[in-house]
């Protein structure tokens, strides 16, 4: 990571100002989710398709009153991970790893990792992602999780690339014409590997 930028634990003060990331991404292509089957015997094929133009998110993860509560909710926990990236020339905010330990199935599940789109490819995402694995191995978690879409290629092609593992399709998450849409909800598990797993 660009020694401009350095890593802290987010604060209260932090969450507003979260606000005036834009943290947005342009995708020319999409993953396509083709059903197959009927009933229990269903299955799903991603096929990654050229888009006729670019889909542009913009500025399309507000971090609105209410989600900036949900993410002060997490802050309060003494087992949540909650930090910030700040741009040392700036002191602006230009990244954030908002994930909390879900204790009844020992996991880490990422709400939000984000960077703007000025200080993409300076390996801050790889960091954040670091980070989070380096935090379930610290809490003897069984894995780290998070969702994404079908729309987002480029995040898919960097979890991907980072060792996560595509495990479940919801093509009903955020409407029930997901599909239609084009905005599939993907998940994706980073496996933490010990010795002994015998609980799991």
């Amino acid at each position: 990571m660009d020694d401009r930028f350095y890593i802290r634990p987010m604060t209260t003060d932090d969450v507003p100002r979260l606000a005036d990331m834009n943290p947005g991404f342009v995708s020319e292509t999409a993953l396509h989710v083709e059903r197959i089957g009927e009933g229990y015997q269903v299955g799903w094929r991603l096929v990654e398709v050229q888009l006729p133009e670019p889909y542009d998110k913009g500025h399309g993860y507000d971090f609105n009153f209410s989600e900036q509560e949900n993410i002060l909710g997490r802050l309060r926990q003494p087992d949540a991970l909650e930090q910030v990236v700040i741009d040392s020339q700036t002191d602006q905010i230009v990244g954030v790893l908002d994930a909390a330990i879900e204790e009844w199935r020992r996991v880490l599940w990422i709400w939000n990792i984000m960077m703007d789109v000025s200080v993409r490819g300076r390996g801050i995402g790889r960091r954040l992602v670091e980070n989070s694995i380096a935090w379930a191995e610290r809490y003897r978690l069984r894995a780290v999780m998070l969702e994404t879409q079908t729309n987002n290629a480029p995040a898919c092609r960097f979890y991907a690339r980072m060792g996560f593992q595509l495990v479940g399709i919801n093509q009903v998450f955020y409407t029930n014409h997901d599909i239609e849409r084009g905005e599939v909800a993907l998940f994706w598990s980073y496996p933490i590997q010990y010795q002994s797993r015998r609980e799991w």
